[in-house]
């Protein structure tokens, strides 16, 4: 009799654990690796001598909020290269303003591209890209291109940019226009479609017949400026 008792308690002890059981075993955690980061570029800028900070780039396919906002008739999206893109049929010849030369870069025995690369001493995005876009217009020369670089200087502090030009910027060459007056300035910013004053670095390119063919706000990599060549063809 004691063993048949036994035998029920243990039976209504296995029935017990089997509803039991599931409710108080520990449920495994699991974990979900998260998605890979999409690498996204952006184009670091200035917004001023006492302030620095990050815009992102241009959307792909489309012109740049600043573009939109200055107007960009005859001008085609090109991605992340130029905010605006002029090709030889829509480009119009663009005159560039008047300035302090304070020094010269190489000379070329025929007409090139120009790339004009707005900049300030006070810039530090701009001081970072410069020697790099100074290397890479020597490697387009060496291949036969013909491109000059023209460092046009919005400096309001003309100390502060003779002391860049003797230090950090003695070895950086290139064409370096110094412009002083607010009324050049001015006409220069409208005349590439960017507000008074833009956030710098700004980039524009001009063909051998001196029209505007690109545009681009913020700083610019080594990758983009070897996809500038491909595009636009230095020297062919």
């Amino acid at each position: 009799m004691k063993i048949f008792g036994f035998l029920l308690v243990g039976a209504a002890l296995g029935v017990l654990f089997l509803f039991v059981w599931p409710l108080v075993k520990p449920t495994p955690i699991t974990t979900v690796a998260p998605p890979p980061k999409t690498q996204v570029l952006e184009r670091v800028q200035a917004t001023g001598p006492t302030g620095t900070g990050a815009a992102p780039a241009a959307e792909k396919g489309s012109l740049s909020e600043v573009a939109k906002a200055a107007g960009a008739e005859g001008a085609e999206p090109s991605g992340p290269l130029c905010d605006r893109m002029f090709t030889e049929a829509n480009a119009r010849v663009f005159s560039l303003p008047k300035g302090q030369k304070v020094r010269s870069g190489a000379l070329l025995s025929a007409k090139p591209w120009t790339w004009i690369n707005v900049w300030a001493a006070w810039c530090k995005p701009c001081k970072a890209e410069m020697p790099e876009i100074a290397a890479w217009a020597s490697k387009v020369r060496e291949g036969g291109g013909l491109l000059r670089v023209l460092f046009l200087s919005v400096d309001d502090d003309e100390r502060q940019l003779r002391k860049f030009l003797a230090g950090e910027g003695a070895a950086i060459p290139g064409d370096y226009l110094w412009v002083a007056e607010e009324a050049e300035r001015a006409a220069f910013y409208n005349g590439i479609g960017v507000p008074n004053p833009p956030t710098l670095p700004v980039q524009a390119l001009l063909d051998p017949q001196g029209r505007l063919r690109c545009v681009r706000v913020g700083s610019i990599t080594a990758k983009e400026l070897d996809e500038a060549t491909k595009l636009f063809g230095f020297g062919r």
